[in-house]
């Protein structure tokens, strides 16, 4: 059995900096979220496929939308189905940071569909034009303005730390672990996103002394633009692929909005100490 990949815009580098116009199989994909009861997923496949059946569907979910394999979590299955329901309710709150997916595994193949946020439900010419943002915004970053760079996105979820966690309050005790990397989950971060291109635009450093390192050391608070693809969120590490250095995002603005779903945003960087147990994590 195969696993098919789609059709992806790539940079000069051969990686992938974001998802746009993707030859998935899975078409007019539709997340129906509900704060009580089932959210539901329903989808269409697309005239390419040919593959003998029977058809078995999977539905997978997830807290960070990133194509990493231990990121996603199995909920729900189904044969020659064009509709599923996770019956559990997921995170409740403000914003939403799950996403799902869809497998499905054929006697030929293997397909997967795009990582799919629960933010709404957007029709097909408001999809098109958050499409053509990203399009636009991601060819300007990669060819003009952005500095290339790696995402790490940080586990809110998954199997908790059994070295640094208090046992009774869950509490993270110890910031340099080399499990979790101090957040509190085994791994610390999923695997990485290469070609993640950030404009960045200085605004400020402050000079404070660090006990681990000998001498004053030059903190900086930095600015940038990226695209909300995938979806970001606060504690996110990236990595400068020119100095290797590497960034925490502390903060983020939505920028540009396709009703209510983020398309571009405005984050907030700052440099973190190199004594941090962050630099022992080794990105191949």
């Amino acid at each position: 059995m195969t696993s098919h990949s789609c059709k992806q815009l790539r940079c000069n580098d051969h990686c992938l900096p974001f998802y746009v116009d993707c030859d998935y199989i899975f078409s007019n994909v539709v997340v129906t979220p509900a704060r009580e009861g089932g959210t539901r997923v329903q989808w269409s496949l697309g005239s390419s496929i040919r593959d003998e059946g029977p058809y078995q569907y999977s539905l997978q979910v997830g807290n960070a939308g990133v194509d990493d394999p231990h990121a996603w979590t199995t909920v729900v299955t189904g044969i020659d189905v064009c509709c599923l329901i996770d019956p559990q309710r997921r995170l409740a709150g403000v914003q939403s940071f799950t996403h799902y997916r869809l497998k499905l595994e054929t006697a030929e193949g293997m397909y997967y569909s795009r990582p799919l946020h629960t933010f709404g439900k957007l029709h097909y010419m408001d999809w098109r034009m958050y499409e053509s943002i990203l399009r636009a915004e991601g060819i300007r970053l990669v060819s003009r303005e952005g500095t290339n760079g790696t995402l790490l996105k940080r586990k809110i979820s998954g199997i908790k730390c059994f070295r640094c966690r208090d046992f009774g309050t869950g509490e993270v005790k110890d910031a340099m672990c080399k499990l979790c990397y101090g957040t509190g989950w085994l791994g610390g971060y999923y695997a990485p996103i290469h070609c993640f291109f950030i404009n960045l635009q200085p605004s400020g450093s402050t000079i404070t002394k660090d006990v681990n390192m000998q001498g004053p050391v030059a903190g900086t608070h930095v600015t940038g633009r990226a695209i909300a693809v995938p979806i970001l969120t606060s504690g996110d590490v990236w990595i400068n692929r020119e100095s290797s250095e590497r960034w925490v995002i502390t903060e983020l603005k939505h920028l540009v909005e396709v009703k209510g779903i983020p398309s571009v945003y405005q984050i907030e960087l700052d440099r973190i100490p190199f004594s941090d147990v962050v630099y022992s994590l080794s990105i191949e």
